[in-house]
């Protein structure tokens, strides 16, 4: 009986319940889609933004770090989410900034710097780069011999970065210990890590939260815990998020989250919508059917499940078409905006088809109820 009058009922204005899995499907595409980007783009998105520089700065609180503990930052917890450190160990020579730097360190931290002219200088060798600003202010070029803190150093590269670097001279880091006088010594560490954006729970102060606050927020890979962990890891350093690419990097990803999020709640409640409306206009039609079943003694649950069988059918078949719809949609997005290939987990699908099952029942709902609760009677002496 059951399956007999769900049949039927479906071959019912096939238009009408065209219009309801069309809208249901498009729904759920448009969330399949911005909800796979808005995953699996967070990291990718991040890592763009890496080019930025580093987001977090490890100093120490007095005199210098030992830079046998530097790689004690990729013992943390958060040590996947390093994606590079720079120590270095700064001098003045002549009023001229002069820092040493591990060369080889630079593009995994720093990937924006822009060689103007010349290489990359080796870190064994005795070279040097500097910045744009110091490099026209004395006319140097590429091949020159530069004295440094008393020592020649052939000129390699010439940089533009954008901040303060651009007035510095770079040297290795070892020559810069020798230098200096200071053997094994940094007196900074600049880490790129990928981290999410803060909210107000990242900002509380770890030492008064309970146990398992404490345990979420380290769990957490915002700048300011991975900050806290390095310090701990190295002790006598102050490790603090840079705020200017730290606060970039969570705007851009709010912003982007923030967008999809909007377009895939506008998306589901249009379809929402579409199916009240649709579903409104079939029980008026068919309210005189369900005065004869009520009538004839089938009670409100029996209706309503029949009826509900039939919806809940035309949203599986709507969030089945639109869930592989969205992946494609998915990636589409993915390549033609953010340049990059997007992986949709398989349980998104599954998870959006359940919610085209419950967002067509919720549509359905309310002018399945109205229905229902009409006077049986007074509708079969209309004539309905």
């Amino acid at each position: 009986m059951l399956l007999r009058f769900i049949s039927e009922s479906i071959r019912r204005a096939p238009r009408r319940k065209a219009l309801i899995i069309a809208a249901i499907a498009m729904g759920s595409a448009v969330a399949t889609a911005m909800l796979g980007v808005m995953l699996d783009i967070g990291d990718k998105v991040n890592r763009e933004l890496r080019n930025a520089g580093a987001n977090i700065l490890v100093t120490p609180h007095s005199g210098y770090i030992a830079e046998a503990d530097v790689p004690k930052i990729k013992t943390i917890f958060w040590h996947l989410a390093i994606l590079g450190y720079m120590p270095s160990l700064s001098a003045q020579d002549a009023g001229l900034p002069v820092q040493g730097v591990q060369f080889s360190s630079i593009q995994s931290v720093n990937p924006a710097w822009q060689m103007i002219k010349g290489r990359w200088a080796v870190d064994g060798q005795e070279e040097a780069m500097v910045g744009a600003a110091i490099a026209r202010r004395n006319n140097w070029k590429p091949g020159a011999i530069i004295s440094v803190l008393g020592a020649p150093f052939k000129l390699i590269g010439i940089v533009s970065v954008g901040d303060d670097t651009d007035d510095r001279i770079l040297i290795p880091l070892f020559r810069m210990q020798a230098l200096t006088g200071r053997p094994g010594q940094v007196d900074r560490i600049e880490v790129a890590a990928l981290t999410k954006p803060e909210d107000a729970f990242a900002r509380r102060n770890p030492n008064t939260m309970s146990p398992a606050d404490k345990e979420r927020w380290s769990c957490s890979n915002y700048a300011i815990s991975i900050s806290h962990e390095i310090a701990e890891a190295i002790p006598g350093t102050d490790a603090r998020p840079v705020r200017r690419v730290a606060d970039s990097e969570g705007k851009v990803l709010d912003s982007v989250g923030g967008l999809m999020g909007f377009i895939t709640l506008a998306a589901l409640l249009s379809a929402g919508l579409t199916v009240w409306s649709l579903t409104a206009t079939t029980m008026m039609e068919r309210r005189g059917e369900v005065a004869i079943m009520q009538a004839i003694g089938a009670g409100r649950s029996t209706i309503a499940t029949m009826f509900g069988i039939e919806i809940g059918l035309m949203g599986l078949l709507g969030g089945l078409i639109g869930a592989f719809a969205g992946v494609s949609l998915a990636r589409f997005v993915g390549e033609s905006v953010f340049r990059s290939e997007v992986e949709v987990s398989w349980i998104l699908p599954l998870i959006i088809m359940c919610a085209a099952i419950v967002i067509a029942l919720v549509g359905a709902a309310q002018p399945l109820r109205r229905t229902l609760g009409m006077d049986p009677a007074m509708i079969l002496r209309e004539g309905v």
